[in-house]
């Protein structure tokens, strides 16, 4: 299923016309998404009115393509809104080097190959709410979007994170931000989460944040984002260099914002 994947996303840029720059949502579109995407309405007035301005670049620059499934407008702009929050001061842009969202219905089952530290090759099928390659394409599980927008926050921040052509929790940084600062920072707290793990406490966040860099690198955005208190609490030396790269303060938003569609029926 999943092998021809990268043949069809060449053929829907060699069978479609550009989109256009800027795609804007109508004033009952942008009221219908407010009431699907719990963030929006905790942004103060100068961000929502950013996000706003975003996904219509998102929507204009963007291709969505559905995978046995048909995807509605109101449903590109759910995740047109949660792709375009990590880019909110940082520019449509940083998104330049992928072309297209693909969306499947329900958790999807790539075959993925991987060598362990014994140097064992492996291969297997794994499901996946959602992944991301370098260049594109994103691809996303609908019925996980809608129990946790979040997946799509994590996924985007991979993208981000290849910005320096390699996917390894170092993203292209600001001039304000010192790189030696983001690696020995970020390096310190992967290894307290992974000392963790291994003494068999609780850790701090999500355990998969452990499997690398990267991993960690979108799993923290998650937090910055959705409960931005308890990551300011538990490792403010992170928050700060997230708010910092993102030029946003989530923690005064909310402590903690939900994010799964709320109308959507269980």
């Amino acid at each position: 299923m999943f092998r021809d994947l990268h043949n069809l996303v060449r053929g829907l840029g060699q069978r479609l016309l550009p989109a256009p720059a800027f795609a804007p949502l109508e004033e009952n579109e942008w009221a219908g998404l407010r009431a699907s995407v719990p963030f929006i309405d905790r942004l103060p007035q100068p961000e929502s009115e950013a996000l706003r301005e975003r996904i219509g670049e998102f929507l204009g620059r963007k291709t969505f393509k559905g995978i046995r499934m048909r995807l509605d407008p109101w449903q590109r702009h759910v995740i047109a809104a949660y792709a375009c929050l990590p880019i909110l001061r940082i520019g449509i842009d940083a998104y330049r080097d992928w072309q297209t969202v693909i969306v499947y219905p329900d958790t999807f089952a790539p075959e993925q190959e991987w060598v362990d530290e014994a140097g064992v090759h492996h291969q297997a099928v794994v499901p996946q709410a959602g992944e991301a390659w370098e260049r594109g394409p994103v691809v996303l599980s609908w019925n996980d979007v809608a129990e946790d927008g979040a997946v799509i926050v994590h996924e985007v921040t991979h993208t981000l994170d290849a910005g320096n052509g390699d996917v390894n929790g170092f993203p292209p940084l600001p001039r304000s931000l010192s790189a030696d600062e983001w690696t020995d920072t970020f390096s310190a707290a992967y290894d307290q989460l992974q000392d963790e793990i291994d003494r068999g406490d609780e850790p701090v966040i999500d355990p998969y944040a452990a499997t690398d860099p990267a991993e960690f690198l979108a799993v923290v955005a998650e937090y910055f984002f959705f409960s931005p208190a308890y990551l300011q609490a538990e490792w403010p030396a992170i928050y700060r260099l997230l708010a910092l790269y993102f030029s946003l303060e989530p923690h005064g938003w909310a402590d903690e914002i939900p994010t799964r569609i709320p109308w959507v029926e269980d």
